[in-house]
């Protein structure tokens, strides 16, 4: 696999050094918004909210909003789960977690799982049937992409992936109460497929990839207009912006 340029390497080494600083963080995500790259997006209700998972796998979930008996889907595994077992801890719901990606499968088969995680080999994308999977450029990472990248395209594979409406019909599922999706730009066919077809979901916890460079920051603004159009309104955004959660208006 190709290695980034020296000039890139340097650059990604230092951007990383300054975003280890909140104020410095905090000035580079304003520029990168004033150029266009990032996308500044304003929290629509205030609810009561907490973060479930670790610093780097957590997502934010609306409070009372769920039990026992609640639908969950959690869309994109890799090696962190942790966002998925403090939800079965706290709430002692069952958990449908999906990836195709051979790492991360092999990762959480080796390693004890809660009874109510329920782990599905295939991925949730905009087709019924295998799909091209992109490798990370760094190999340490896990996390694939349906987006095309150059520089891993020789150590692409392909995976299964179903619609959701495709899922929920093979689980038996006629809403779900709460979805995360950490898939590395294919959530934007799925939060179309959402609102297209009005599919029930309380809330959508979802990562927006407009920072990989196969996705421009319009398919994000385009994907929010849309779900506020559907009746979703943001209750939180992460610090980076990328991590934003949705709740629907009728809850």
């Amino acid at each position: 696999m190709k290695k980034p340029s020296f000039p890139k390497r340097v650059g990604n080494f230092t951007l990383n050094q300054l975003n280890k600083v909140s104020l410095t963080r905090t000035i580079l995500f304003r520029i990168r918004c004033l150029l266009g790259y990032e996308f500044f997006q304003k929290i629509q209700v205030h609810i009561p909210k907490k973060i479930y998972g670790s610093e780097y796998g957590g997502h934010c979930v609306a409070l009372n909003k769920l039990n026992s008996n609640s639908t969950v889907y959690s869309v994109g595994l890799g090696y962190d789960i942790t966002f998925d077992t403090e939800l079965i801890q706290e709430h002692g719901l069952q958990v449908h977690g999906f990836d195709p990606t051979p790492k991360s499968i092999d990762y959480l088969e080796k390693h004890e799982l809660p009874y109510q995680f329920k782990l599905h080999k295939y991925g949730i994308s905009n087709l019924d049937g295998t799909q091209i999977f992109h490798p990370p450029i760094d190999p340490n990472h896990v996390s694939h992409s349906t987006e095309k990248r150059k520089e891993s395209s020789g150590q692409s594979i392909e995976v299964e992936m179903k619609t959701l409406t495709s899922v929920m019909k093979q689980l038996g599922h006629d809403s779900i109460d709460l979805i995360k999706m950490d898939i590395e730009g294919s959530e934007y066919a799925v939060l179309d497929e959402i609102c297209q077809y009005g599919i029930k979901v309380g809330q959508i916890l979802v990562e927006f990839h407009h920072h990989f460079g196969e996705i421009q920051v319009r398919e994000t603004k385009k994907s929010v207009k849309a779900l506020n159009e559907a009746g979703y309104q943001i209750f939180h955004v992460s610090e980076n912006g990328h991590e934003v959660s949705f709740i629907h208006s009728s809850l």
